[in-house]
């Protein structure tokens, strides 16, 4: 519209000046129009018509400033725009190949790659023979790298990232010295690199490179249903299973069950039918399933398809179960036969993941050993060296006063902790914390708490109600909110759902009180303000040197047991993440750190090997080899060096080619003699994050090219981007000049001013 009335577009104007071409004659010309002015102000002076002195100024006016305009012509008024010269300046054409744009989301349903090259080179917009005809145009393709190219016509989206920020760079560096008058860029937006690209588009406005972006896809996934997440854990309940976390979102309004299911190749192994919230909130959940075999195997998991939905690749997602045991070993030592210590026994030796020892004092000098590996293992209650200690993952006190302890043994523990990396937990008890006088000694620098003599228990503190039923009776195990998000009081992968499982749980009737929490410590449970008393800190945890402690304030976790129904596990569930957290930090005197499970082709893989004598300090001098099996059982030799910032430290990097499941067996060698071995298994696949929120990211391009000084185009619009690249101002442009006094704007003004002048008097009524 605003170039059928002025002739030119909008460009044109805020890129060219305006001026006049009539020369020596515009003096004449003033006079002239002075002339006429002062004849009809003359004219409207000597009438008689108008009765009141502001109709004859309105009639003036209105007629005054027609006359003026068509008078304008004789001034001839041109606007002066830049225009290019022909193969004298570059422009370079940017099209988005990553995954996202196989989507088919573009006109009838045309993928946007397709519809990329559609504009440029097709019947709907044939951008680039424009282009060419007035600029020297070079084509790029590009996802997480850019790559220069004959053509983009036969483009295909194969790259499995979007590095905006590179592409732009790349561009740059490849023009350096070279006139380049503006960038296209066709993609939808999704850029998952974690650079800034607007910053880049600061460095192209000050180096006056415009950007002119064309936004292609969809502005919204109504119709999408996406599986975001899929996370695998070792099974708690489950004999050698796993426990898959699972993320989903529909956009959709959803009412009926959607089927999420687990395949082994092209065999349906599991499925659970979930209702989802719909409309773009998110779902949490849990998968378990038990695997047959006893090695790692690929899986893949996935959500039904929405009724035409148009982005399916985000449905399914690969996760690699690893039945194979790694084995924690923990030792608990009682006091004395109660009840907690049977039920916390109990779950903890049902637990395939945990060998479970035991030593449990019956009298004087007597102990009961159980999960003891030779006869004469801990005969005297406690280990008899730091090497037999640190043989251990994780150690407990249950109901035991520190004076069952020597100095020297206690002080054993906190370097187990400190120095071998293993967990400690304290429990709660009649003489354990303060109540147990453990204030003075190396067992209260672990504790994430600070323990107050001041406040031991002298009378139990009754916690019944007779009044209530017993289920009833007690206070409530509170968790925090950093507690619902921690591992060890996971029951629900859902924050709601896990603080709805532990609302429900029975009463517990018994706590130590505490003193203040040390900085650095996290209280993940509490005893809430009730009729029992004020607010207490129940489950405290901490990082302590390498290793991490905990401390429990109450010995009666076993009415979760009792109480609750026989088939509900939530008590052995919470006893086992609980040693299962604490023995994590524990290393093996090899130890391989792989930072993930899961890796995409040709991406380097850093290993970082650990290696510790039987002190757990590090080993300078091993020698760590590695054998790598890749998923056609090709074995080769993986060559590890020390690393001189990290002195047990031996690294390697890998750099897998074909997809499928890796094993990866390392040992270390110390003068001739293995001290350990660990093997590690991945995943090696594409990612699959270009498919994830595959939307068009409209605001931020609109952005992204408003701060590089260019345009947003709409694919219907994108025929503008030569016009708009034309117009810009360059070293090299040319001046052309073209005649405004044929806007039909200007004679339509005069049309409007005259036909309003006539109306408004016949409405008054005067002649």
């Amino acid at each position: 519209m605003f170039e059928s009335l002025f002739k030119f577009d909008r460009i044109h104007f805020e890129e060219g000046s305006v001026g006049f071409q009539s020369g020596s004659a515009t003096a004449l010309f003033i006079v002239m129009l002075i002339a006429l002015i002062a004849g009809l102000v003359l004219l409207y002076r000597t009438t008689d018509r108008f009765g009141r002195p502001r109709d004859r100024a309105l009639s003036f006016g209105l007629r005054a400033a027609a006359l003026l305009l068509l008078c304008l012509p004789l001034f001839e008024p041109v606007l002066i725009t830049p225009d290019v010269v022909p193969d004298e300046n570059f422009v370079a054409v940017l099209v988005d190949a990553s995954e996202s744009m196989n989507v088919p989301d573009g006109r009838a349903n045309d993928r946007r790659i397709d519809e990329a090259g559609d504009l440029l080179f097709g019947d709907r917009g044939a951008v680039a023979p424009d282009l060419e005809e007035h600029f020297k145009v070079r084509y790029y393709t590009f996802g997480d790298q850019a790559q220069r190219v004959d053509t983009a016509a036969t483009a295909t989206a194969g790259f499995h990232g979007t590095n905006i920020s590179s592409a732009l760079d790349h561009v740059l560096s490849d023009f350096r010295g070279l006139p380049l008058a503006g960038v296209v860029m066709l993609t939808d937006g999704g850029d998952n690199s974690g650079d800034v690209p607007l910053n880049m588009a600061e460095s192209f406005r000050g180096r006056d490179i415009p950007l002119h972006i064309v936004g292609l896809g969809r502005e919204t996934a109504d119709r999408e249903r996406e599986l975001l997440e899929a996370v695998v854990h070792r099974g708690i309940d489950e004999a050698t299973g796993a426990e898959i976390d699972v993320k989903v979102r529909s956009w959709r309004a959803e009412s009926d069950p959607v089927a999420i299911s687990l395949y082994q190749g092209d065999d349906l192994v599991h499925t659970d039918r979930q209702i989802l919230k719909g409309e773009g909130k998110i779902d949490q959940f849990t998968l378990y399933y038990e695997p047959e075999g006893t090695d790692a195997a690929e899986y893949s998991l996935r959500i039904d398809e929405a009724p035409d939905e148009l982005n399916t690749a985000n449905n399914t997602a690969n996760v690699l179960i690893d039945p194979r045991q790694d084995t924690l070993r923990v030792l608990y030592i009682e006091g004395h036969p109660r009840r907690d210590f049977k039920f916390i026994k109990r779950a903890l030796e049902d637990d395939p993941a945990v060998h479970f020892t035991s030593i449990l004092r019956t009298g004087t000098g007597k102990f009961y050993r159980q999960g003891i590996l030779q006869p004469d293992e801990l005969s005297g209650g406690f280990p008899v060296s730091e090497e037999e200690m640190f043989g251990f993952r994780a150690v407990l006190f249950g109901d035991v006063e520190a004076s069952h302890f020597s100095l020297d043994q206690l002080a054993m523990v906190e370097r187990f902790v400190r120095v071998r990396g293993g967990g400690f937990g304290m429990l709660g008890g009649r003489v354990s914390f303060a109540d147990g006088a453990y204030w003075d000694n190396p067992i209260a620098e672990l504790l994430p708490v600070v323990l107050d003599p001041d406040r031991r228990t002298v009378v139990p503190r009754n916690f019944s109600d007779e009044e209530k039923p017993v289920e009833e009776q007690g206070f409530r195990f509170t968790p925090t909110p950093i507690g619902l998000e921690n591992p060890i009081l996971r029951l629900a992968a859902s924050p709601s759902e896990n603080q709805s499982r532990w609302s429900q749980m029975p009463g517990l009737t018994s706590v130590n009180l505490l003193g203040p929490v040390k900085p650095g410590a996290a209280v993940l449970a509490e005893k809430p303000d009730d009729e029992f008393g004020s607010r207490e800190p129940l489950l405290m945890v901490q990082r302590y040197g390498k290793g991490r402690s905990a401390a429990l304030a109450t010995a009666s976790t076993w009415r979760w047991q009792m109480l609750l129904d026989a088939e509900d596990g939530r008590h052995a569930r919470f006893w086992r993440q609980f040693v299962r957290w604490l023995a994590a930090s524990a290393p093996e005197r090899v130890n391989v750190d792989l930072e993930s499970d899961r890796f995409a082709p040709e991406e380097e893989i850093p290993v970082r090997v650990d290696v510790y004598d039987e002190g757990f300090l590090p080993v300078l001098d091993a020698d760590v080899h590695g054998m790598l099996t890749d998923p056609f059982g090709t074995v080769s030799e993986v060559n590890f060096q020390p690393d001189l910032g990290d002195a047990q430290s031996y690294r390697a990097t890998l750099l897998p080619s074909a997809e499928g499941v890796y094993s990866l067996d390392v040992a270390a060698v110390i003068d001739g003699s293995e001290v350990g071995r660990q093997t590690q298994s991945f995943l090696v696949r594409p990612s699959r994050k270009e498919y994830y929120d595959a939307v068009l990211k409209r605001p931020f391009l609109e952005r992204l090219a408003d701060e590089a000084g260019g345009y947003y185009y709409t694919p219907n619009d994108a025929g503008a981007i030569t016009t708009n690249l034309r117009s810009r101002r360059t070293s090299t442009s040319i001046f052309t000049i073209d005649y405004l006094w044929d806007m039909p704007f200007l004679y339509g003004m005069v049309l409007v001013l005259l036909s309003a002048e006539w109306i408004w008097r016949r409405r008054k009524g005067l002649p």
